[in-house]
């Protein structure tokens, strides 16, 4: 997901990641796309996809989604542990009741539990939403619904993991 050329539109992947835009692959300063678990309230679906749907044609926020999009069961946590696992960094939808939902607090719980780093991000900038208390706990970092906001903050983990 994420970047891509639409007609003459300039790729935000080479700006981003130092690559030429000419042969991305025989670059030595390649650096592959951010792969982000988002974690959600399927209620808040809508707004996640929107979120999907920006990392795809944006100019400003660029990753491969690595979500579980099955049911919560325990084939669907096998699954979701083994995609936080191959993730970068795990981004929480943060919307009115994504701090009650058991399916959530799991992916963060797992994240934590594999060192991955959690962002969350507020999918209403108009509201102030409860951030789970494990985000809390543990000092997570929470932006609001900005692509550049997000973007940087998902560098800068990727950054500071090397």
């Amino acid at each position: 997901m994420g970047g891509g050329m639409f007609g003459n539109r300039t790729q935000y992947a080479p700006k981003r990641y130092g690559l030429s835009e000419k042969a991305p692959q025989q670059s030595l300063d390649y650096k592959p796309k951010p792969r982000v678990f988002i974690s959600f309230h399927m209620e808040d679906k809508h707004q996640v996809n929107l979120l999907r749907y920006q990392s795809k044609n944006s100019d400003q926020l660029e990753f491969t989604d690595y979500s579980v999009k099955e049911p919560f069961d325990e084939k669907w946590k096998t699954q979701c542990t083994e995609r936080i696992k191959q993730s970068s960094v795990l981004v929480v939808a943060i919307g009115e009741d994504t701090h009650k939902r058991e399916a959530v607090l799991w992916e963060i719980k797992k994240a934590h539990e594999l060192g991955k780093p959690v962002i969350g991000m507020r999918i209403y900038n108009d509201k102030n939403h409860t951030i789970p208390a494990q985000m809390r706990e543990h000092g997570d970092r929470v932006v609001s619904w900005n692509l550049n906001e997000l973007q940087n903050e998902i560098d800068m983990e990727m950054a500071r993991r090397g």
